[in-house]
Order: C-alpha cells, then sequence, then structure tokens
C-alpha cells in the first residue's frame, strides 16, 4: 500500500521531468520513454494532458456559455483522447512509412517504444492553453505544432538509432499522415462531429477568443442605445 502511494506521488513529478526534459531535447528522455513501461505510460499522459491543455484554453467560451461542469470535463476528457488518437494514427503512419527508407521496416515489438516517443513529442502541446490568446494565439499554436514534429523527429533518431533522413522521413510524413487524416475527417465528418462535440461540451466552440473579446466589446459600446 506505501509503495502504491509512494508511485502515485511520484508519477507527477515524472510527468514534469519527461516533459521538461524532452522540450529541451533531452536524448536520455526520449531513451527512456522507448525503453521503459513506466516512461511510457508518463509519455501517453503528457499526450492526453497535452489535450486537455488545449481544451482549457478554450474553457473560457464554456464559462461565456454557461456550460455545466460536468460538460466541461467531458470535454477536457475528450480532447485528451483526440490527442491520444492522433499520436496513435502518426505512430502507425511512420512505422507503414519506415520500409520505404534505408532503414526498413520498424520491428511491430518497437511500436510501444514509438508511440511513446510520439507521445512524449506532444511535451510542448502542454503549453497549448497559451495558444488560444488573441492576436498572437494562433501563430503560437503553430510554433508548438512544428515543435512537437522536430521533437518526434528527434526522438526516432536518438532513441531508435535512425540515421537522419529516415527519422525525418518518417517522424515528418507520418505527422503528414496524421495532420491530412484529421483535417480531411474534420471537413468529411464536419456535422457528425459538430453535434458530438456540442454533445459532450454542450458548446459549439466555433468562436475564437478574439471574436468573443469583439462581441464583448461590441455590446459594451451597444448598452448605451438601449
Amino acid at each position: 500500500m506505501i509503495n502504491i502511494l509512494g508511485d502515485i506521488l511520484t508519477f507527477p513529478l515524472l510527468l514534469a521531468e519527461l516533459a521538461l526534459a524532452a522540450m529541451g531535447f533531452s536524448t536520455g528522455a526520449f531513451l527512456r520513454a522507448a525503453s521503459s513501461a513506466e516512461a511510457q505510460t508518463a509519455a501517453l499522459t503528457i499526450a492526453f494532458l497535452a489535450g486537455v491543455s488545449e481544451m482549457l484554453g478554450q474553457s473560457v467560451i464554456l464559462v461565456v456559455n454557461r456550460v455545466a461542469l460536468y460538460r466541461f470535463l467531458a470535454s477536457l476528457v475528450f480532447t485528451g483522447v483526440t490527442y491520444l488518437v492522433t499520436a496513435l494514427i502518426w505512430t502507425f503512419s511512420a512505422i507503414a512509412i519506415a520500409p520505404l527508407t534505408r532503414v526498413g521496416a520498424i520491428d511491430l515489438s518497437d511500436t510501444a517504444g514509438v508511440l511513446a516517443i510520439v507521445s512524449l513529442a506532444f511535451a510542448p502541446r502542454l503549453l497549448g492553453v497559451f495558444s488560444i490568446a488573441p492576436y498572437f494565439g494562433v501563430a503560437f499554436g503553430n510554433v508548438l505544432e512544428a515543435w512537437a514534429m522536430v521533437l518526434a523527429i528527434f526522438g526516432l533518431r536518438v532513441a531508435l538509432d535512425m540515421p537522419l533522413g529516415a527519422a525525418v522521413f518518417c517522424g515528418g510524413a507520418g505527422w503528414l499522415v496524421a495532420y491530412l487524416l484529421r483535417t480531411f475527417l474534420g471537413h468529411a465528418l464536419a456535422k457528425p462531429l459538430g453535434r458530438l462535440r456540442i454533445l459532450v461540451s454542450g458548446s459549439p466552440l466555433d468562436k475564437t477568443p478574439q471574436q468573443i473579446i469583439d462581441d464583448f466589446v461590441a455590446s459594451i459600446r451597444d448598452e448605451p442605445k438601449r
């Protein structure tokens, strides 16, 4: 029992340690993620929390719409799960593309390691809560996206000892496949996904923070006319 409590208490420290190390391009962090079951669990948690962070950034929209607490929490979980799904797509895309490189096929026994490397690369997205800020938020989000892609390439290079070209090809192409699939499904399934989003969050989440600010300013300006 004491050991279990100790593990629970030390796990957040492991998350923070791995995330900070990964964002600093630490070889040891990605080697650990590729080989340690505990670090792999932590890496998946980091990817999940990256989604939660993004949703927290949009929480202002939920607050404006007076969404119930349970819907707010469900929205956090929903977005976190979508990040895990993205990590899975990225992982299997990289594995599927690997045979086209000099390194050849990635052994299926390395799947957990590759997934952990990709998930750990989501560490910069933990700052996604700030990407919702008006004026610079979109640009900051793009920086985080590029940072994550470079980290995935770096992780594949150092943890799987892949040649740089192969790591760039697998990591970059895997990211591209995940992005295109996410974009395609986003357009093809826009209506059902929109209904699902409203069902989970109680809000369409279709306004940017800048639009919210503009609406607020407009309502203040219109106030004396009423």
